[in-house]
């Protein structure tokens, strides 16, 4: 049948020189109902060249053995492209097929009456055909030809339901698009793909196309450019926002304004879908004759054709699906449908990445031995959900209801699986939705739910694994902006347990600025509510010294420190621990403020003290020793300094090992101490150390390495050594400028010399925040 090609269920269209007709025996006369139609692929359809190539390579290899039906899936988000790269594939390959069997699969409903529907076509007709669907299934196995069914939009329906309807035998091809990734049981791993977003540059010819732009105009190319980036290269929303600019409601150059103060509204206006893909009047006659069909099945519900739904409304219509499952008397389906719901309302308030399994973990077993307590000021912990986060009976958090809330989820690819064990992930804009769709008093009780659970799951003792913390710390500050713009509030509501943890967390991770807004909070409540001489608003006081010169603010944490120390000299005695560490701050403050004398008074206490309580090997006793010998460095006493940092070394070298990096900051100092002494040969020998060790722990690109060879190249220069010292000071440039150029990628190729000298040189006066800059760039921003 070359050139001519039956097309069934959604419509019985032929296709001449590729393209669509409808055929002779489809008039006015005859019943939409009996005949639907398929749509057409989109006249705007752009790129997925290699996702069609694949289709095509597959769907072509030919078997001279006993003919082996092949079977295909693509699998995506919703409004991803699945149907259009399908229907454009069925166009250029329309020599190939004999017929086309397109099944709208959203439901059992749209299925049965797809596959009823073909026993109205002529030929089937001619066999004989009772007007069933099995009767219809049974016909399409038994043609010789070579057909393919497609089964689109298959999201609801498990693989064993939907494989009910292939037809029998061995020949054909089946086409299944869905939503659900585990329907590749029905076609296997390699035979099916992943639709993902669009490339950039088909984004952005997509929507010059949809807004009738001018695609050869730079300025339209880079306000495009701007927009699909925003729109995350979703071909249904860049199809959207380019209906809305054509029809003339607002300019290319003013969409993006537009968009990001009405973005619910521009991605759920029906009335901005782009170009109809199919007659009008038929798919409004179909969808009437669905809405007027009764509905017994539970899956029917969703009878009515889905082709015709903007970005929003796809991802609502699977909440949907989920909360009519939640409502079934399957006990199983409804626990699994409500955990699914229960996590679509906390994720949208942590970040769209990384989100991981351990928050819950954590959150579940850290209340475990915790004894709810009274408080005069509130608590996260007193507003944690406990639906997810049940033990078992050995007291360890049970998974499962979490894992099959997850498993709904990501059968409906609203929630993606990353290849780290236990993390998810959501696409940005799927991730907009979840907040999007819930009211202001919905977004608020959900951000607080989500920001309890983070709370709960962080230990303020700094005990668990780095990386945990360092994922967690995205999530928070996520959490925090969300609750600050969705509550339209100034300032976070108070909680006086995560508030304190969470400030710990930020100041870790380098948050200087955000972790001294919520200490300030914390002092100011806890003064307001349990006075100043409480414990713990000087506690908290200490706490926000500390973040006053994490941002080099000395002179206001000077104030602070002094009163502290009063206080608690005056509650708990000089010899107090807290006593003790109030005077360790205050002195560090002082020597930032150059005020050595000062500190060193107040060393020499501290070191006193700590040796007495704590003996010479308790690393607090260590730290002050430390303390006070950079203290006699800097009043230029350096055989005072030379004594301590010997004791120092010793003392790191017996009880944490040589390798350790507090060991070998030990022998940085002391190095920097002979140098001083001009004592170049112990100098060198400690520096050569530093090195190694710090290049077998951190690498050569560490600013702490970096800082290492400066150091020992200084000692080459002092001894006379200059041909190693000008060896390594190449070598450490070559590493600086890889490091520079990491950070700063030259597009041309080539990188200024200039530009690059002067960068290396700024970056050796603080190259700590060269690495933090380069590190922070290779992880992505997190939060603006």
């Amino acid at each position: 049948m070359s050139g001519t090609h039956v097309f069934s269920d959604a419509h019985s269209f032929n296709i001449s020189d590729g393209v669509f007709k409808a055929p002779e025996y489809w008039s006015v006369a005859t019943p939409v109902a009996a005949i639907p139609f398929m749509p057409n692929s989109s006249t705007r359809f752009t790129g997925r060249t290699e996702a069609i190539a694949k289709l095509k390579r597959y769907f072509s290899k030919t078997n001279d053995s006993v003919p082996k039906r092949k079977h295909f899936l693509l699998y995506g988000m919703g409004g991803i492209g699945k149907t259009q790269i399908c229907l454009k594939f069925i166009e250029e390959m329309s020599d190939h097929f004999s017929s086309v069997f397109w099944i709208d699969a959203s439901s059992v409903g749209t299925i049965t009456q797809g596959l009823k529907s073909i026993c109205n076509l002529p030929a089937a007709q001619c066999s004989g055909l009772d007007g069933s669907s099995e009767s219809a299934l049974h016909w399409i196995g038994s043609l010789e030809e070579n057909y393919v069914m497609v089964f689109d939009n298959a999201d609801i329906l498990s693989p064993a339901e939907l494989e009910a309807y292939f037809p029998p035998g061995r020949g054909g091809n089946i086409l299944i698009t869905s939503r659900n990734p585990t329907m590749m049981v029905l076609t296997s791993p390699e035979n099916s793909l992943e639709v993902t977003e669009m490339e950039e540059d088909d984004a952005i010819e997509l929507l010059l196309k949809a807004s009738h732009s001018d695609p050869f105009s730079m300025e339209f190319q880079a306000e495009a450019s701007k927009i699909v980036k925003e729109l995350c290269c979703i071909p249904l929303a860049i199809d959207q926002a380019g209906a809305y600019i054509a029809s003339g409601a607002t300019d290319i150059r003013q969409y993006l304004a537009l968009f990001f103060e009405h973005k619910k509204k521009l991605l759920s206006q029906s009335k901005f879908t782009g170009a109809s893909k199919y007659n009008s009047n038929a798919y409004e006659a179909w969808e009437l004759s669905q809405q007027k069909a009764e509905i017994d099945d539970f899956d029917e519900f969703t009878g009515a054709s889905k082709y015709k739904r903007t970005v929003y409304e796809t991802w609502e219509l699977a909440y949907k699906v989920i909360q009519q499952r939640a409502e079934i008397d399957d006990f199983d389906k409804a626990q699994a449908a409500n955990s699914a719901m229960l996590l679509l309302e906390l994720f949208p308030f942590f970040y769209h990445e990384d989100i991981t399994e351990k928050i819950f973990f954590y959150a579940a077993t850290t209340q475990k031995d915790r004894e709810i307590t009274s408080s005069e000021l509130p608590l996260a912990s007193s507003i944690l959900d406990h639906r997810l986060l049940g033990l078992d009976k050995a007291g360890t958090w049970d998974s499962f209801l979490f894992r099959e809330g997850l498993r709904v989820l990501m059968s409906f690819s609203l929630v993606k699986q990353d290849p780290s064990d236990g993390m998810y992930s959501m696409h940005p804009l799927v991730h907009a939705w979840g907040r999007d769709r819930l009211t202001l008093e919905e977004k608020q009780r959900c951000s607080l739910m989500a920001y309890a659970i983070l709370s709960c799951s962080l230990e303020p003792d700094g005990s668990q694994p780095s990386s945990f913390r360092r994922i967690l710390v995205t999530h928070v500050r996520a959490n925090m902006q969300y609750i600050r713009r969705e509550g339209h509030q100034t300032s976070l509501p108070y909680f006086n347990d995560a508030h304190e943890k969470f400030w710990e967390l930020l100041r870790e991770q380098g948050y200087a600025s955000e972790a001294e807004i919520l200490i300030f909070q914390v002092v100011y409540a806890r003064n307001r509510s349990l006075g100043a001489k409480h414990p713990d608003t000087i506690r908290a006081m200490a706490n926000l010294a500390k973040s006053y010169q994490d941002l080099r603010k000395y002179k206001e944490a000077e104030k602070l420190e002094i009163l502290v120390l009063d206080a608690r000299n005056s509650i708990f005695g000089a010899e107090h621990p807290d006593t003790i560490n109030a005077m360790a701050d205050l002195a560090e403050t002082y020597r930032a403020l150059s005020q050595f004398a000062e500190a060193e008074k107040l060393e020499i206490q501290v070191l006193d003290a700590r040796n007495r309580i704590l003996g010479s090997e308790h690393p607090d006793t260590i730290n002050a020793t430390a303390k006070l010998a950079e203290t006699y460095k800097a009043l230029n006493q350096f055989a005072e300094a030379e004594k301590l940092q010997i004791q120092v070394l010793d003392a790191r070298s017996r009880v944490l090992g040589g390798k350790h990096p507090d060991t070998i900051d030990a022998m940085e100092n002391l190095a920097e101490t002979y140098r001083a002494l001009n004592q170049y040969a112990g100098a060198e020998e400690l520096e050569i150390q530093v090195v190694d060790g710090r290049n077998g722990i951190f690498g050569a690109e560490h600013p702490d390495t970096i800082k290492g060879v400066e150091n020992l190249v200084a000692t080459y220069k002092a001894m006379g050594k200059y041909k190693k010292a000008e060896e390594l000071r190449i070598k450490m440039l070559d590493t600086k400028s890889q490091v520079l150029m990491e950070a700063h990628p030259d597009p041309m190729g080539t990188a200024n010399n200039d530009t690059t000298a002067k960068a290396l040189q700024d970056d050796t006066n603080d190259p700590q925040n060269k690495y933090k800059t380069i590190q922070a760039q290779k992880r992505g921003t997190v939060i603006g």
